[in-house]
């Protein structure tokens, strides 16, 4: 009777082992150009919802929402990464943490902020310190994950 429980425990042991909870990290970022859908605050984070800033049914809004779905980022396996917004692009080096979902993006130089929703961007990313997602949704929020940027592929 006890060497068929230790059978079963031998059984049981690789399968125990092989868990991982440790996100993909190409899979996700390094998929393609990822564009702003749009900013959320009073958000839940683990739930992830929140409230649009930018409401469809709104006509200023949906005006600001064309602008900001051109805005685009796109990461690359070296670490860098580019993006596209009003007149003007940057780029910068990225790390991420697929254990804790942690993200870091520093950029290179001052990216061009000349205008109300090229500065919302740029200070949504360099906010970032946590991310969610997969290779079709990309969520980064700030360290108290009260708001969020959500982007989406091409």
């Amino acid at each position: 009777m006890k060497l068929k429980h230790v059978f079963y425990l031998l059984l049981i042991f690789p399968l125990l082992c092989n868990c991982n909870n440790e996100d993909d990290i190409d899979e996700i970022f390094v998929s393609g150009t990822w564009n702003v859908v749009n900013y959320f605050g009073k958000a839940n984070w683990e739930k992830q919802n929140g409230e649009p800033v930018y409401k469809l049914n709104v006509q200023e809004d949906e005006q600001a929402l064309k602008v900001i779905s051109t805005f685009s980022l796109t990461f690359s396996e070296n670490g860098t990464f580019t993006g596209t917004m009003q007149n003007s692009s940057f780029n910068g080096k990225w790390q991420a943490n697929g254990k804790d979902r942690t993200i870091r993006l520093s950029f290179n130089g001052t990216p061009n902020t000349s205008t109300k929703f090229n500065k919302e961007f740029i200070g949504y990313l360099k906010d970032a310190a946590f991310y969610q997602g997969d290779s079709n949704v990309l969520m980064l929020a700030p360290q108290e994950k009260k708001t969020y940027i959500q982007l989406r592929h091409k």
